[in-house]
């Protein structure tokens, strides 16, 4: 089974690149599970309009290559950000606006007209750093990108498995929150091998009627 981890802040080695390294570490002591870590960075990606609504342009190689690994060969698909200004940085949110092409189906409609999400064979699990303390962030959860992501993964029909937060402004340094994010990876690894479905939380509060066939 195959997992993409893809690290989308722009500085290396920072915070919630860090995580993310410490979280493939776990899921490596699964067996017969492979990773990939993808920066983001390195994946030129044009800015969404209607003209490439409908997937990667010609001088989008490695987008497409990107993507094809999502649509295809991919059982789980980590993303790991910081929060710039209680969001993601731009080359995420659009890198989410254009895999609408396949993450929606745009021929079939709910009965409130929204496209029904495609992403039902990829477990998603979200890790993100921030500067604002993590009880801060517990209780203005839903002015965070945990919280976002969550919603936008489940519109596509994708399973969320979870996601983690850290305020710690040097969680890079912070061998505890980096051997949770360890132990987190092998435990989301161990569900995707297991083909267990999404966490009870995301069962009961988050389900999108874009989720819903007709």
């Amino acid at each position: 089974m195959k997992i993409i981890a893809l690290s989308c802040s722009p500085s290396r080695k920072r915070n919630s690149d860090t995580m993310l390294d410490n979280f493939i570490i776990g899921m490596k002591k699964v067996p017969n599970i492979e990773v990939e870590k993808i920066y983001l960075e390195d994946i030129p990606i044009d800015t969404y309009n209607y003209e490439n609504s409908t997937g990667p342009q010609e001088n989008e190689k490695l987008f497409k290559q990107l993507t094809d690994k999502i649509r295809n060969n991919t059982s789980g698909l980590v993303i790991a950000t910081p929060t710039y200004n209680f969001s993601v940085p731009a080359h995420l949110k659009n890198f989410i606006d254009r895999i609408r092409f396949f993450a929606l189906n745009f021929k079939d409609k709910n009965k409130l007209g929204q496209p029904v999400g495609m992403l039902g064979n990829i477990k998603t699990y979200f890790l993100v750093s921030g500067g604002t303390p993590n009880w801060a962030e517990k209780i203005l959860f839903f002015a965070f990108p945990s919280f976002w992501l969550r919603g936008v993964f489940l519109y596509f029909k994708a399973k969320v498995i979870g996601a983690y937060y850290s305020g710690n402004v040097e969680t890079f340094n912070n061998e505890k929150i980096l051997k949770k994010c360890t132990k987190k990876g092998r435990k989301y690894a161990e569900n995707i091998k297991k083909r267990k479905g999404q966490g009870i939380l995301e069962n009961i509060f988050w389900r999108s009627p874009q989720n819903k066939q007709k």
